[in-house]
């Protein structure tokens, strides 16, 4: 399994459940501690509608607004400079070639044998390859469709904000005995940064690994004899007010996990971020799933 954990954006910040950091943070419960205030113009906290106030964003993000001419020129423009993460995923999706096969995408679709790896076949993750315990399964929602938000965890969107979609998934996810209930969709099909977030208490200075199982549609293919899959997965963890450590995911087509160990601080505090981010008009489509965490190699379930 390839793995490949880098620097993601450069903020900190802690709002209630709504906390998003980034930049390198350092071993041993310490590292850097980045200005978060540069950063609050681009961060939006996205809250469904309830009975006791409005969405924020205000409205559903479907149908979203198509782009003008320019401004998809513009995001082209910017393929060059994209980080690291994204130019891995356009260089795995031009290694398969055109009009490859695939498990969860556009294509012919792979079946039988193919259709399955260590941890999944086709679209479901399997019981036998992710025992658990589990941390978190999303089986809990709040909201309405497209704007649905896991029980106990925030939401939030660096880019997009009003056009990013984050729901309950009931096709991309567990097998039995979890059939019936969901994965963590973020979807878009405009430039977006967004993700879900929630905090849990460890003894201080324990060693906190965090795994995530994501899958990203392969939704591949030429435009204008270009190929534009530039999209990944990230996970973060973050120990008290230190930067988080980011975990990148950019293979396409098929479950796979995302995992990163921590040491926590003083105050016992990590936060866990699962983000999607596609800085260009495509239709970008991530999942999240079985979320474990082990405190000092002892399984945590909140």
């Amino acid at each position: 399994m390839r793995r490949h954990s880098r620097t993601l954006l450069t903020s900190l910040a802690i709002v209630v459940l709504l906390v998003v950091s980034a930049g390198a943070a350092g071993a041993s419960g310490g590292g850097s501690m980045s200005d978060w205030s540069a950063w609050q113009a681009y961060f939006t906290p996205i809250v469904p509608a309830t009975p006791h106030g409005p969405a924020s964003p205000a409205g559903l993000p479907i149908p979203t607004q198509s782009p003008s001419n320019a401004l998809l020129q513009a995001w082209v423009n910017m393929i060059p400079s994209l980080p690291q993460p994204a130019q891995q995923a356009h260089a795995e999706e031009v290694a398969r070639g055109v009009d490859h096969s695939t498990i969860i995408g556009h294509g012919p679709a792979v079946t039988g044998i193919a259709a399955g790896n260590e941890w999944a076949y086709g679209h479901q993750l399997l019981n036998s390859a992710n025992p658990g315990p589990f941390f978190e399964t999303f089986n809990n929602f709040y909201g309405a469709t497209w704007r649905q938000i896991p029980h106990l965890w925030g939401a939030y969107a660096y880019r997009g904000a009003e056009s990013v979609v984050l729901t309950a998934e009931k096709v991309v996810k567990d097998e039995s005995p979890y059939d019936g209930s969901y994965s963590m969709k973020i979807a878009g099909s405009v430039p977006f940064e967004a993700g879900v977030s929630r905090e849990i208490k460890v003894t201080p200075g324990a060693e906190v690994r965090v795994r995530a199982m994501y899958v990203l549609y392969d939704h591949g293919g030429l435009h204008g004899g270009n190929v534009l899959t530039y999209d990944w997965a990230a996970l973060g963890v973050k120990a008290d007010d230190f930067d988080a450590e980011w975990v990148n995911g950019p293979w396409h087509g098929q479950w796979l996990p995302l995992e990163h160990t921590v040491t926590a601080g003083p105050e016992g505090r990590i936060m866990i971020f699962l983000q999607v981010i596609s800085p260009l008009a495509e239709n970008v489509n991530g999942y999240f799933d079985d979320v474990q965490v082990w405190v000092d190699g002892e399984p945590y379930q909140g």
